[in-house]
This record gives C-alpha cells, structure tokens and sequence, in this order.
C-alpha cells in the first residue's frame, strides 16, 4: 500500500499534485514561488542545481542577497506543503541538498506523468515486431496521459520550454507510429482519429498526411485522399515555404 506522503504529480496539460491519494488544494503551497520551485526541480530532475543558478533562472534580476532569500522562502513553503508533519529539522525526504546544489531525491516515493508517459511509450516501441497488439495497446496507454503541453501555467519560462518541446515530440512521433500500426491491423477508424490529433498539433507533420491519405484510400474514399495531399500542400508553403516530400508527392500521384 501506498504511504500517506506518496506523491503522484501531473505535469501534462495541467499542474496537479496528490499526496496519498488526495489533490493537494492551492492554499497548501502558501506561496507561488514555492509551485514555481517545485516545477523547476521536477524538470531538472535527475541533477542538482546550484542554488545560484536556481535563483537565476527563476528570479532575474534580482540582486544576490533578495534572490537568495526568495529561494529560501520558496524552499521552506515547498518542503512545508510536501510534508507538512515533517519534525523540525529533521531531513526532507523530497527535496535534497548537495553542498549548495538542490534537486529531487531520486528515491523519494514519488510518481510522475512524464516518466510514466516515456515508460509506456518505451515498451509500445519495443513490442512493436514481436507483437503489433501489444505495442498499439502501449501507445494506446502511453498517449492517454499526454492530456496537454507540459506545464502550461509555465508556458512563458525559458528553463521549462525545452522539456515541453521534447515532450511534444514524444507525443507527436509516438502517435504517428501507432496510426501506422492501426493501419497495418485494418483498424482505419481510429487510425485517421490519430492522425487528425497530430495535425492538430502540428500542421506541418507530413507523415501524418500520408497516413492519412492510406487510410482514405484503404477505405475506399480517393476524393478525400486528395484533398488530405492539397490541404498538406497548402499548409506546408504557407507555413514553412516549402513543397511536400519525394515520398509524399509519389503517393499523391499514385492516387491519380
């Protein structure tokens, strides 16, 4: 069973915590920065900081002796709401210190979206030649938790945009190729309901279109084929000033 501090984090689509089971309310974390400093950590997860450098990135601008009593601040609001029965002065179990460097602890009973989603996208892409069911059941699984952008309250934070661009391309790659296993396995339905995700995404993610193209086709349904390649043709001059791919044009021309 669980332990009542167990902690289960989203991050993707929006930023929600439950310790034990329960939603921590937002008058738990007292202050902002305390959020901001935990959403940090959990994006520089795996490292440790270095307190200057934490200051930096979350509080330009200030000079050194305000930045450093704002991170303290947020340190104490954040371990607080994290385990609020901790005794004084006895070690957090989530937030640790190395020297002047803090990070997450790496053996903290703590769950996170993020890992979960690359998990299952990891063992979808590993069970793809061995067992195509099994691997559209793990991207099946894995997609579903990617309920939106990777913290969105942060959408303007330069230290969280490169995380939210990689994840977005997790997502979007791992969406294409369960799309292609759907239409291997004949299941067309859901196979053009994900392509339509990723363009909803990305309007320039060509493969989609393709997949797309195959599916009408598959279903019988060559007008609509064609005008996925004339709608993938538009958007990709308008938005990137460019023809569609060698292989996309060859499929375009094989409908014809």
């Amino acid at each position: 069973m669980p332990s009542e501090i167990d902690l289960y984090v989203q991050t993707l689509g929006r930023f929600t915590v439950w310790r034990g089971g329960e939603q921590l309310p937002e008058q738990t974390w007292q202050r902002a920065t305390a959020v901001r400093l935990f959403q940090y950590l959990l994006t520089c997860r795996g490292r440790y900081i270095a307190r200057e450098r934490i200051a930096a990135d979350l509080w330009p601008g200030l000079d050194e002796a305000r930045a450093d009593r704002d991170f303290k601040v947020a340190l104490n609001a954040l371990n607080h709401a994290l385990e609020p029965d901790r005794a004084a002065r006895a070690p957090a179990l989530f937030i640790t210190r190395q020297q002047l460097s803090y990070g997450l602890n790496a053996a903290a009973p703590i769950r996170l979206d993020v890992l979960e989603f690359e998990g299952g996208l990891l063992k979808a892409s590993q069970s793809e030649r061995s067992n195509s069911e099994q691997a559209i059941y793990h991207y099946q699984q894995a997609l579903r938790l990617y309920e939106g952008d990777y913290l969105p309250d942060a959408i303007y934070e330069d230290w969280a945009s490169a995380e939210r661009e990689r994840l977005s391309t997790l997502y979007l790659s791992g969406a294409t190729r369960l799309a292609r296993l759907l239409l291997d396995a004949g299941q067309t339905v859901e196979m053009l309901f994900w392509c339509q995700k990723v363009i909803g995404m990305d309007a320039c993610w060509e493969e989609a279109y393709r997949l797309l193209m195959r599916g009408h086709m598959a279903n019988g349904n060559r007008p609509m084929a064609i005008r996925v390649y004339q709608q993938c043709e538009t958007t990709l001059r308008k938005e990137l000033g460019v023809e569609p791919m060698v292989e996309t044009k060859r499929l375009y021309e094989e409908l014809l």
